[in-house]
């Protein structure tokens, strides 16, 4: 019994090492998969035998194989990689935007408001001068060609987020079903005795990847199985059940897409107002708030453009003697809309009266001096001086995004190490593990061999 208990040790010994190798060798082969978390094999004694003087110890057994994990650290990912998922939507939208503000090149709307007043006076000066009303009428054109551009961007790049919207609500269903799907799994393995790291590891990703997508909260039963809330309370996994988002057509915005919660019965809960970071945060803000708000500047703009130029036109005279004329379409009050109506340049009304040819510059003088009006509709500032309020504020929250993302970034990337720290894996700490349970491999190796000699002696004394 003696020997037998000895080659039952070694075999004890050569099973555990042989399992801490492979579990060695899995986390070396996974060394760059994301959310993996390194593993160890934890040790312990057999159940020692009753023997004369003592206790006999029978050997070593692998009790559990655990994987290196902080909830804390991954809660805080979780809501780093939220806030990134927000900030990162709202910087690559409002960066589609900021061609409206060209200014710098001489391409934006407000380098068309200096060069149709600067035509303006070029025709006041010399009111009888053709080739000035020309170029007037090229630049007020301009002007308004501009302002349309910019009505269409700012829908283009709404009806695109609106695009967007679409697949992230696709997409959170795709991963409230995988981690419905992988709570069965981890629910099956574990109540049989298993750890399943590796499934706990992969719905771990997928929870992060929803988080980055919609504000989310979770809670961990005894089995094993997630429950997920989205927003303020609403299921999204209820174990292995699922709840779905969908996008309904709003006829009161322009048919884009409301977020919506079904519960599978009764009518669906608009999502949006309770989502407060994620992804699906920053499209609906920019979408819902910082265009809205650009188009209803933008249209301020052009609408007092309009009523200002066209009530002081009305008042002149052109070379043709032709009154109460509109330079602008009336009907265009819209940044979308805004048209120059006026085709002849002899309808140029720059004089203040039809007597004598050409007239007088008075009515042109005045028309020019709009360019340094106040306006009440601009809260009594000129028109340049609105337009740069409005480039200005988008310029701030552009920045304010871009700073929050720098700041988010930096945190994600320091709780990204410390996660490395506890559950990444070491290439020279899993090399030093390797070859101690080499070693240790082959010292139960020798130890069964030893015991097979020892066997085989007293055979020989037999004999």
């Amino acid at each position: 019994m003696g020997i037998n208990r000895l080659a039952d040790i070694g075999k004890t010994a050569l099973f555990a090492a042989q399992q801490a190798i492979s579990v060695t060798g899995h986390n070396i082969a996974n060394v760059n998969t994301p959310g993996y978390s390194r593993q160890h094999v934890t040790l312990a004694e057999n159940i020692p035998e009753n023997g004369s003087p003592g206790q006999i110890g029978t050997g070593v057994h692998a009790e559990s194989i655990r994987r290196s994990f902080d909830s804390f650290i991954e809660d805080q990912l979780l809501a780093s990689r939220e806030r990134l998922g927000e900030f990162t939507a709202s910087s690559d939208a409002l960066s589609r935007l900021e061609p409206l503000f060209g200014d710098a090149s001489n391409q934006g709307i407000g380098a068309g408001l200096n060069e149709f007043f600067g035509a303006l006076q070029d025709v006041a000066t010399n009111p009888s001068d053709l080739s000035a009303r020309t170029v007037f009428l090229s630049k007020a054109t301009a002007l308004a060609g501009r302002l349309n551009q910019s009505a269409a961007t700012l829908t283009a790049a709404q009806q695109s987020i609106d695009n967007q919207v679409g697949q992230t609500i696709t997409d959170v269903n795709r991963l409230t079903s995988q981690i419905a799907g992988l709570n069965t799994k981890i629910s099956d393995a574990e109540s049989s005795g298993q750890q399943a790291n590796d499934l706990r590891d992969e719905r771990g990703v997928a929870l992060a990847d929803l988080g980055e997508l919609v504000e989310i909260s979770s809670i961990e039963d005894a089995t094993g199985q997630l429950t997920v809330f989205a927003g303020r309370g609403h299921l999204l996994v209820d174990k292995e059940r699922t709840y779905q988002l969908v996008g309904v057509p709003d006829l009161s915005n322009n048919g884009l897409f409301d977020v919506r919660y079904d519960a599978g019965a009764g009518p669906t809960t608009s999502l949006g107002p309770v989502i407060q970071s994620g992804r699906l945060k920053g499209l609906l803000d920019v979408r819902d708030q910082t265009i809205p708000s650009l188009r209803s500047a933008l249209d301020t703009l052009a609408s007092e453009l309009v009523t200002q130029v066209n009530q002081q036109h009305r008042l002149g005279f052109g070379l043709d003697g032709s009154t109460n004329q509109d330079f602008f379409a009336p009907t265009g009050t819209t940044a979308n809309t805004i048209a120059v109506s006026l085709s002849n340049i002899r309808q140029i009304a720059a004089s203040s009266t039809a007597v004598g040819v050409p007239g007088n510059n008075a009515n042109a003088l005045a028309l020019s001096g709009l360019r340094s009006t106040d306006f009440a509709p601009f809260g009594n500032v000129t028109f340049q001086e609105y337009y740069s309020t409005i480039a200005g504020g988008f310029g701030s929250t552009t920045q304010g995004v871009q700073r929050d993302l720098q700041s988010q970034l930096v945190l994600h990337d320091q709780l990204t190490s410390q996660r490395a720290s506890v559950s990444g894996v070491s290439m020279d700490e899993e090399l030093a593990n390797l070859l101690q349970y080499q070693r240790s491999f082959e010292a139960a190796s020798r130890l069964i061999v030893t015991a097979d000699e020892m066997f085989q002696t007293i055979l020989s004394i037999k004999r």
